[in-house]
């Protein structure tokens, strides 16, 4: 029983001795503890096959010990997988973080208006709110997502929690728009602006509601833009939805945008290998449609790029691309089983606050008529129309060119003595001389009265200027008109 205890001892000690060097890596066995001597050196690949083995290989390894021995040290782990969890853990590199919010005041800076708002867009920390307290309102004035319910100012640092009424309806909570709940909307509309610091700058003015407006002022950086939602969405084309499971506005023909595209436009930068698209393959009309919208890959700060999703970078808005599209369809284009919904409009699937969608949010200050009922998506398809007729007139391929008949050059009058010869005039046809007589003498009338009618009214003019004073210089008979009227030598 003694000896016994004298070998479990050595064994404990054993266990909280130090780490062996890097010479000496291999694991000691129990028998060789207890006899107080090292283990022979084994192979790599030995030394491998114990530490995944852990304590069942160890016990095999001291079958022949005696009984007792082995009863005691059988439930204890072995030393190479306790040396092995004495080891640094080998953590993956940790992913991206998403921009950060900047804690200044910035009223017209829409890239931070864009991070505010991003902030929000986790479903486990925001919940949806009627449109008088959405997130846009919240993040236009300053306003951070930073737990459940709750936001804080990223400039005074204050924070509230954003609770309404809500209630459980088939296993999800939905909102009460009751009397009560109408009212606290309003409370909480009101705390968007009061809730802040009294010296807080967000307090006194917030951002405007046209900042979201998308420019197509530089053609260059918006068909580059269009060319990168393109390839993000080339990168997802297995979920893509067929063309006929989109509808499109009606003015959005892809044939025609096809046509007004530049030449270069698919292979100039060459497209990337990871969309699975060749050098010489036709277009993705899909992928074509959907970044003409405003549509884009999706991509997540956490797992990288969602292959199966997208997700429009101003309204933040996700889109599950595989419940649109066909399940199963023949070469022919018979649908044999739908997809999950009917079709996908593109524009509908927007946010209401998105120039995608909004035309106001799209519009510039003062604008009225055609132009102020304009969306982002109509702005972009005109642009592209623009650049494609200016590139047509450069290039001499203008569709509306109209034949010139060729002019032919005199020859030039060398004797002086001889008179030129006057060009020739070209007179219409008169079929009814009477008839074009009479209408030369109705717009003479009609040309004489105009006259008279506009000489009458500079008189009238002319007469307001005239005093007293000027009326009498020009008196006729007295010396002073008579001097003014002399002309001086």
């Amino acid at each position: 029983m003694n000896a016994t205890k004298r070998k479990f001892n050595a064994l404990l000690q054993g266990l909280n001795s130090p780490r062996p060097s890097a010479n000496d890596q291999q694991p000691r066995k129990t028998a060789d503890i207890a006899a107080g001597k090292l283990a022979s050196p084994s192979t790599p690949s030995q030394a491998q096959k114990k530490r995944r083995m852990g304590a069942f290989a160890d016990g095999a390894a001291v079958a022949g010990a005696t009984t007792t021995t082995t009863d005691i040290t059988s439930s204890l782990p072995s030393l190479a997988s306790i040396s092995s969890l004495r080891r640094p853990l080998q953590t993956p590199a940790p992913a991206a973080r998403p921009p950060e919010v900047a804690s200044r005041y910035c009223p017209a800076d829409r890239e931070q208006l864009l991070r505010r708002l991003a902030t929000f867009g986790e479903i486990t920390t925001w919940a949806p709110k009627p449109d008088r307290v959405s997130d846009l309102e919240w993040a236009k004035r300053g306003w951070v997502s930073v737990s459940k319910e709750c936001v804080r100012c990223a400039l005074c640092h204050k924070e509230l929690v954003v609770k309404l009424n809500r209630k459980q309806q088939d296993g999800k909570e939905v909102s009460v728009l009751i009397a009560s709940e109408i009212a606290l909307v309003e409370k909480y509309a009101g705390l968007i602006v009061s809730s802040h610091q009294p010296d807080c700058l967000w307090k006194k003015r917030g951002c405007d509601d046209t900042l979201l407006r998308i420019s197509f002022s530089s053609s260059s950086s918006t068909l580059e833009s269009l060319r990168q939602r393109y390839d993000e969405l080339c990168f997802r084309q297995s979920f893509l939805p067929y063309e006929f499971n989109l509808r499109l506005p009606e003015d959005m023909v892809i044939d025609t945008v096809l046509e007004q595209l530049p030449d270069d436009f698919f292979t100039h930068p060459p497209p990337p290998a990871a969309n699975g698209t060749a050098a010489g393959q036709s277009p993705n009309r899909a992928a074509l449609a959907l970044a003409l919208t405003g549509w884009q890959g999706l991509s997540n700060s956490r797992i990288g790029a969602v292959p199966n999703s997208a997700s429009c970078h101003t309204c933040l808005r996700r889109l599950g691309l595989w419940i649109f599209k066909s399940k199963e369809v023949t070469e022919d284009g018979q649908v044999l089983v739908p997809a999950t919904m009917n079709h996908l409009d593109p524009i509908r699937e927007h946010r209401y606050f998105c120039p995608w969608k909004s035309p106001q949010a799209q519009s510039r200050i003062g604008t009225t008529g055609k132009d102020a009922q304009a969306t982002a998506s109509v702005t972009l398809l005109q642009m592209l129309k623009n650049e494609s007729d200016l590139r047509n007139l450069y290039a001499g391929r203008s569709r509306k060119t109209k034949p010139q008949t060729p002019i032919v050059a005199e020859k030039e009058n060398t004797d002086p003595a001889t008179p030129q010869k006057a060009p020739p005039v070209i007179l219409e046809p008169m079929s009814n001389p009477q008839v074009k007589s009479s209408v030369t003498e109705f717009d003479d009338a009609e040309r004489d009265a105009k006259d008279k009618e506009r000489w009458a009214r500079l008189r009238k003019v002319k007469s307001l200027f005239d005093t007293k004073s000027n009326r009498k210089l020009k008196r006729p008979g007295t010396p002073q008109s008579a001097k003014a009227t002399t002309p001086q030598k």
